[in-house]
């Protein structure tokens, strides 16, 4: 094979690579944007990464990291953003890369992958996964096309990464999406996590861009707003948004995709990393574009049995409560708020959390939510407001029967999937029931307040709170989550 070469780019024939002395022939994707997006010669390459991975990693991996999200834009523009997720695999071992992209330039149905034997930069060739591939493309869906994966560049410029930054050999898995459609890719995520959770040492690296063209100050503000609604795991609510043009990013359906994918494993944790924008570089503030890199961990799974040392204490339990009640009293008498101000570092966590309202000992109003999207005590605010305003099955609380009701908090654990309906313990865990757009949740207090059995209490959570047949928690498209909750209310004091 004849290969053209100069400073600024590749300039290749065919695609083939005869390795003679090995005795066979190994088919090559040659770099399509070295010279363009990255630097084509070798030692300037490796000199301009290593700096960029010399960025200090905000966190300490006391987590499996699992993924991370990274841009996908000329190094001189997002080359220091991508450095500081890299920066977190920087020598360590792993033995397959899971590159997910949105095609830029061609829009498809299904998941286009590379069943090519290597991919190569001017660092060197990284092998792809064949078997892996090859267990991929019989699925619905799935399917190589060289000339749709040789015209994108958000998966290439991430290898040369993924060479500097590894220890050792690894192999890649490139994923290519062509549309935002969530039950398509749901699917997609279905057949793709099993093959991830069997890999050992592996990772997924996602990637986007985030707002394109806007000036500085409106370009931060949306670029904030992706960020904060990918760290709040809002999987759907990703995908709804962009649609509807209260953010960008250029990758969002690689974003939902890997995020689904792995949530299929695991529970995860999204962390911010680094943010900047390209006018960071050409101080032109007039029209840039974002970048973000995150990273992904896995939770591990608590005990279900509560510690001690989780538990909120007396004063703690009595702050919230009075942050709920004094939010009523001012929010229902004059719509405004009082002051909040908490320097308490557990009221600060993000937590899930319900705030039920009883008057008289009836229920008047309970909402709340399941995953820890903001701070506790905001989170109480929140949902002291949407209870007594916003329960569709009451009329709004009024000012003058504050005084006869109850306020009652129930501060939430992160839901963890169960395979079996033998694992969830009555009284003790809070169980959420989804199939398809369907869901329902009951509380734990649920249990003891109805004296219910197991299968009248999940029959009538499918019924009665996500709209399915009683026996659908039975069925095997049905999932099931479990959650604990610490509960307290003005009468305990």
């Amino acid at each position: 094979m004849q290969v053209l070469w100069n400073k600024d780019c590749w300039c290749v024939a065919v695609v083939m690579v005869f390795f003679c002395t090995l005795g066979f022939s190994a088919t090559v994707r040659m770099p399509q944007f070295a010279g363009s997006f990255y630097q084509s010669d070798v030692s300037q390459l490796k000199s301009q990464v290593s700096n960029f991975l010399k960025q200090q990693p905000r966190y300490k991996l006391s987590l499996p990291l699992v993924g991370l999200i990274v841009p996908h834009a000329g190094y001189i523009y997002s080359g220091k953003t991508a450095g500081f997720a890299y920066a977190l695999i920087k020598d360590k071992k792993i033995d397959t890369v899971f590159l997910v992209g949105r095609s830029h330039r061609t829009r498809f149905l299904g998941i286009i992958t590379d069943d090519r034997d290597f991919w190569a930069t001017p660092l060197g060739n990284v092998a792809i996964d064949k078997k892996l591939v090859s267990d991929l493309v019989v699925k619905p869906g799935f399917r190589v096309d060289y000339d749709i994966m040789d015209k994108e560049h958000s998966l290439e410029v991430q290898v040369p990464f993924l060479q500097c930054a590894i220890k050792g050999n690894f192999k890649i898995v490139p994923i290519l999406v062509g549309c935002e459609n969530k039950e398509e890719l749901d699917l997609y995520a279905k057949y793709i996590a099993p093959f991830v959770g069997k890999q050992k040492n592996s990772i997924l690296v996602l990637s986007t861009d985030l707002s394109h063209y806007h000036s500085d100050d409106i370009a931060r503000k949306m670029d904030e707003k992706a960020i904060s609604t990918i760290e709040s795991g809002k999987f759907t609510r990703i995908l709804e948004a962009t649609s509807k043009g209260e953010f960008e990013l250029c990758g969002v359906s690689a974003v939902y995709l890997g995020l689904k994918i792995l949530s299929e494993i695991t529970p995860i944790e999204i962390r911010f990393l680094n943010y900047s924008n390209s006018g960071d570089t050409t101080l032109d503030k007039s029209s840039v574009v974002g970048y973000v890199s995150m990273a992904i961990f896995a939770k591990e799974k608590k005990s279900l049995q509560k510690k001690e040392k989780d538990m909120l204490s007396k004063t703690q339990r009595q702050l919230l409560l009075k942050i709920a009640r004094e939010t009523l009293e001012n929010y229902l008498a004059k719509k405004k708020l009082p002051e909040l101000k908490i320097d308490d570092p557990s009221l600060l966590e993000k937590r899930g959390v319900f705030v039920t309202l009883r008057k008289k000992g009836e229920l008047r109003g309970c909402i709340g939510t399941l995953l820890p999207q903001e701070p506790l005590a905001n989170a109480v605010r929140s949902m002291a407001i949407q209870s007594a305003t916003g329960d569709p099955r009451f009329p709004s609380v009024t000012l003058e029967e504050l005084k006869d009701i109850e306020i009652e908090i129930s501060v939430l654990t992160v839901p963890v999937k169960v395979s079996s309906p033998d694992e969830i313990v009555l009284g003790r865990d809070g169980v959420i029931v989804k199939k398809g757009f369907r869901q329902g949740v009951f509380l734990p207090q649920v249990a003891d307040e109805t004296g219910w059995t197991k299968e009248q209490f999940l029959s009538a959570l499918c019924a009665h709170k996500a709209g399915l047949e009683p026996d659908a928690w039975k069925k095997p498209d049905t999932e099931l989550y479990i959650f604990q909750a610490e509960v307290f209310s003005e009468h305990d004091f």
